[in-house]
């Protein structure tokens, strides 16, 4: 049996990427699908385009600039089936991905008790074997699992859960995520379905942009902080909780706000006290911060 799924792919600006992420998609064998792209308020609107050479894409245009998180859920309220692959525009389906979703899906008698289940991207690592597996919030925060993973919305148990994608114009789906995982436990299919590209000047994860936008990820960081701290101390998480607030600390340095870095300075300082060091980065040059953050990058992968 095929299911039926509805693809949402949000897009900003990102023309060519976005009609690479639709061929790969329109290439595939499997056809019992639906294409939402949902556009964040491109200049100028890629309408005219999609309608002239992509007819069969349900094209939303955004008339103001939300992030990507308010767009996938607008996308994933206008989808018509009841599973939703959350797709990046800047990346590609690899061949048959469509047919292997299908198939893991319907392999695993209990899938639809989860609100999301997950597949691989080209950069994804897990430290096990099965090929499907339930983690746990622990799992995740301990590096069962690295880089990232396709989504799969069962759309009527994430209304039920009244679970959104977080509203941070940087993503910040990890929020949503860790949620999921201490609700519900968080799916993952050992199978890569999506290649990751990283052509693109405007990833998040490119250097220079998290630079650019230091005060978002300080934001982000910190969120994840007051979140689930609490939590992170519940499992004894030290190592992960203590990474969390560097990236605080190094990020608001980046955004130039000294008092929120030495706030958190004093928290962390309650875990570890050799932290103390990053009283000494108060003083320190942009260009010395930069050098830090591409260390801190490196150590969490």
């Amino acid at each position: 049996m095929e299911l039926p799924f509805s693809i949402v792919i949000t897009t900003y600006n990102r023309k060519y990427e976005l009609m690479r992420c639709l061929k790969s998609i329109f290439d595939q064998s499997y056809k019992k699908y639906e294409v939402i792209v949902v556009d964040d308020f491109s200049k100028p609107s890629y309408q005219d385009y999609i309608i002239t050479n992509f007819p069969n894409v349900n094209y939303v245009y955004r008339e103001n600039n939300s992030g990507p998180g308010e767009n996938r859920n607008k996308g994933i309220k206008v989808a018509k089936h009841n599973y939703v692959i959350i797709m990046d525009d800047d990346d590609i389906f690899h061949k048959d991905a469509f047919t292997i979703i299908n198939q893991s899906l319907q392999s695993i008698e209990n899938i639809d008790q989860y609100p999301v289940v997950n597949f691989l991207r080209s950069n994804a690592r897990l430290n096990y074997q099965d090929y499907f597996r339930v983690n746990t919030f622990e799992n995740l925060t301990k590096g069962v699992i690295s880089g990232d993973v396709t989504h799969v919305i069962n759309k009527k148990l994430f209304h039920e859960f009244n679970y959104k994608f977080p509203s941070t114009r940087i993503g910040g789906e990890l929020l949503l995520w860790f949620e999921v995982a201490l609700k519900n436990g968080y799916p993952i299919f050992n199978q890569e379905v999506v290649q990751l590209m990283d052509d693109s000047e405007d990833r998040l994860t490119n250097f220079d942009y998290q630079v650019k936008r230091a005060n978002l990820f300080k934001e982000y960081q910190m969120e994840i902080l007051d979140k689930f701290e609490g939590d992170l101390l519940e499992i004894g998480n030290y190592p992960f909780l203590i990474t969390k607030y560097k990236g605080a600390i190094i990020y608001a340095l980046l955004d130039g706000d000294k008092k929120s870095a030495y706030k958190y300075i004093i928290r962390v300082m309650k875990y570890s006290k050799k932290q103390a060091i990053f009283l000494l980065m108060l003083i320190f040059p942009k260009a010395t911060i930069k050098k830090l953050l591409f260390m801190y990058r490196k150590s969490t992968g």
